[in-house]
Formats: structure tokens, C-alpha cells, sequence
């Protein structure tokens, strides 16, 4: 009698993932663990393993509420969605064009960005030392992922002239698919 061997949920999805990325079935199958067998079976009942994912997670997330991040992350994966505040767009204003160019290329550079915009003459007005002040300093809109705003907006402190700069950032809410994997592949370490 042929035993069979049972593919634990985990093995299903990582064959999934290479499939999406491109991967041949053949070369899928040359995995270590896995066979030529294995994938067809993953291919034939993919819709039943992504059912049975959505299902579990529903349940992990309606009984364990601390692990809806996880869950929501997990579902992106698997469904190919996106999950809100992945990213975000940190602001942060400089006073000239000059230390905003240096500040973008830097952060570029550094791979904590995928694209940044330099908008020029933003008429800055704030309290300073008790008085209202009024400037034009250039605004940075900087694309990243929100994982490494707290590492950005140091960065960005270093590098900046201003005692107290102004950094802040805002998760983006929605995106068109496309440009988000762009960004994502943008900050990619090489």
C-alpha cells in the first residue's frame, strides 16, 4: 500500500508564491521537498488553498484581535492585495533647494525611499520662540515603506539644518497595484 504524503498548508503557499513569481513548474519541482506531483496537486486545488487561508485567518483574526496585522499581511501575500499603511508618505520641509536635492538623493541612495518629490515655494507660517514667523521652504513628499519611517525621519534629522525639522508621515491608504510593487522594488536591498 502507497502511502501518502500530506503537504502542510505552509509548502502549499510557498509553491504558490513561486509560481506567481514566474517560476516553471519544472523548476518548481526541483525544490527541495517538492516534486512535479506536488505542484500540479498545488495548481489544480490553488483556489481551495487560498479559500482555506482566507478561512483561517477570519478565524484567527475574529478570536485573536492582536493578530490582525498578521493576518491582514498574510492575506496580502496570498491574495495579492494590498493592506493599508504598508506604506506611507513622510513630509518633511527644508529651507532651500539645494539641502532638500541632497536630502532626497540621500535617502534614495540609503534605500529607505523609493521616489521622492521636491515641491518647490511652500509659504511656511509657525510659532518660533513665541512669535509667528513666516518662510518659503521646499516640501519633500517622500514615498516609502512604513517600516522604515522611523529610520528615515533619523536620517533625515542628521542631514538637516533646522534644530527642530518638521518630518511627519501619513500611511497611504490605497495605491494602484503596480506603482506599489514598483515602490516595493524601489527599496529593495541589493
Amino acid at each position: 500500500m502507497r502511502r501518502r504524503r500530506v503537504m502542510l498548508l505552509e509548502d502549499s503557499l510557498k509553491i504558490l508564491e513561486k509560481l506567481e513569481e514566474g517560476v516553471s513548474n519544472t523548476d518548481v519541482g526541483r525544490l527541495p521537498g517538492v516534486n512535479e506531483a506536488a505542484v500540479r496537486s498545488v495548481k489544480k486545488n490553488e483556489k481551495a488553498i487560498k479559500d482555506s487561508v482566507e478561512n483561517i485567518l477570519t478565524a484567527s483574526f475574529l478570536t485573536y484581535p492582536m493578530l490582525r496585522t498578521l493576518s491582514l499581511q498574510l492575506h496580502s501575500v496570498v491574495t495579492g492585495s494590498y493592506v493599508s499603511g504598508t506604506y506611507s508618505i513622510v513630509f518633511a520641509n527644508c529651507p532651500n533647494e539645494q539641502i532638500a536635492r541632497d536630502i532626497a538623493r540621500a535617502v534614495l541612495d540609503k534605500k529607505l525611499a523609493a521616489s521622492v518629490n521636491i515641491l518647490p515655494k511652500a509659504s511656511s507660517l509657525y510659532f518660533w520662540n513665541g512669535e509667528i514667523e513666516e518662510a518659503t521652504e521646499i516640501l519633500l513628499l517622500i514615498k516609502t515603506k512604513t517600516s522604515k519611517v522611523h529610520t528615515l525621519s533619523s536620517y533625515i534629522r542628521l542631514m538637516h539644518p533646522f534644530e527642530i525639522p518638521e518630518i511627519f508621515s501619513l500611511p497611504m491608504d490605497r495605491g494602484d497595484a503596480h506603482y506599489l510593487k514598483w515602490l516595493e522594488e524601489g527599496m529593495k536591498e541589493e
